[in-house]
């Protein structure tokens, strides 16, 4: 069943089926995106930073998606949430606007209400070339590699974003989430994994006027922000929903 990307469900592999506005054609297929084309749609998360601060476990990521949740009294007296903090701001986690799954999952990084935390800076989008169990390579981007917690060697548990390149990685447990942890299944990661970090690139992005993102990524690992007339105009399925009708209809 085909639904434009603006109704298109996030964290899903999806087909790119038809463009109804040829510019908008043209200019998807010079960025490689043509009918057939595989492609993520991504939630809001990917549109903010993920950031780095320093908490009760020294220094930390949060993931832009937890970090838009948690707000900061500085020092000054000025209440923030965390993304919108300034290099070198102090201050203690007053709130966090999320349920206990969120909350969880700040709590493995350090975070609770009543921290004390430091303000280092906003991290750049980054994409991990990953290898998985030895057999496959994927792409992850810095939010998914702040979500995934684990060891390699002596080191202590850390997560993969500071993991080290050529180095074994085992995957202990996803921060996060059932969406999350579903969706980092779809690259292969999950607890027991072993991933082995081939190297870190800077995202590679295409930007498009509007007021708000609708973030995809491509397979090669382009992201694209369109605004929400030109996701409207671009069909896609889901293959998996296709696959399922076939077996239904045996």
């Amino acid at each position: 069943m085909s639904c434009s990307l603006l109704d298109a469900p996030i964290h899903t592999e999806l087909i790119l089926i038809q463009v109804t506005e040829p510019a908008l054609a043209r200019w998807l297929q010079r960025l490689g995106l043509f009918v057939g084309s595989q492609l993520i749609r991504h939630d809001e998360e990917i549109n903010f930073h993920p950031v780095r601060v320093r908490a009760s476990r020294g220094d930390v990521v949060v993931p832009a998606g937890l970090a838009v949740r948690v707000f900061v009294h500085l020092d000054s007296g000025e209440r923030k949430p965390l993304v919108e903090m300034a290099r070198n701001e102090t201050g203690h986690i007053e709130t966090m606007s999320c349920g206990p799954g969120c909350v969880q999952a700040l709590a493995r990084l350090g975070i609770k209400e009543d921290t004390d935390i430091t303000f280092i800076r906003s991290l750049p989008h980054m994409d991990y070339i990953t290898v998985i169990d030895r057999l496959e390579r994927t792409r992850l981007t810095e939010g998914e590699a702040a979500r995934i917690w684990g060891e390699s060697g002596d080191n202590e548990a850390s997560q993969f974003y500071f993991a080290k390149r050529h180095r074994p990685f085992t995957v202990l447990e996803i921060i996060g989430g059932r969406k999350i942890s579903a969706h980092l299944r779809t690259h292969g990661v999950r607890p027991g994994s072993e991933l082995v970090l081939e190297t870190i690139e800077q995202a590679k992005e295409a930007h498009t006027p509007g007021m708000e993102a609708i973030t995809i990524s491509s397979q090669g690992g382009l992201r694209l922000y369109l605004n929400p007339a030109q996701a409207a105009r671009i069909l896609v399925r889901d293959p998996k929903e296709t696959a399922e009708g076939k077996r239904g209809g045996k």
